[in-house]
């Protein structure tokens, strides 16, 4: 009887490998990938600047622009730094709305691992 459980195993192991391999080899691709997006969002700050730029655009960005469900209103600002000229994009609360034009100040957050993040601050 376990000799007959085996063969009978070992037929469709033989059968289905190409899928068992392709379907594990596209899962670990998909571990890997979302575990490199965690690291470079978890990567530690090293480095903080103060900057000023100006508000080009606002954007809602609430999670439910219909009602407070889901979450609490906020903006998504594209602001034109003043240092570089260089666009970025910030989120900012909606209780403090900022007027496309108006002067504002952020800060740059440097990571370990090169990548930059940016935070509106309340005036």
């Amino acid at each position: 009887m376990a000799r007959a459980r085996l063969a009978l195993t070992l037929l469709i192991l033989r059968e289905n490998l190409r899928g068992i391999i392709i379907t594990a080899l596209v899962v670990g691709i998909c571990i890997l990938a979302i575990g490199a997006l965690i690291a470079r969002r978890s990567s530690p700050i090293v480095d903080v600047a103060r900057l000023t730029g100006a508000v080009v655009s606002v954007l809602n960005a609430s999670p439910n622009p219909e009602g407070a469900i889901g979450g609490r209103p906020r903006y998504l600002y594209g602001i034109r730094l003043d240092e570089n000229n260089l666009l970025v994009f910030v989120y900012g609360d909606a209780s403090a709305p900022r007027a496309i034009g108006s002067q504002v100040s952020i800060e740059r957050h440097h990571r370990q691992n090169g990548t930059e993040t940016y935070r509106l601050l309340r005036e």
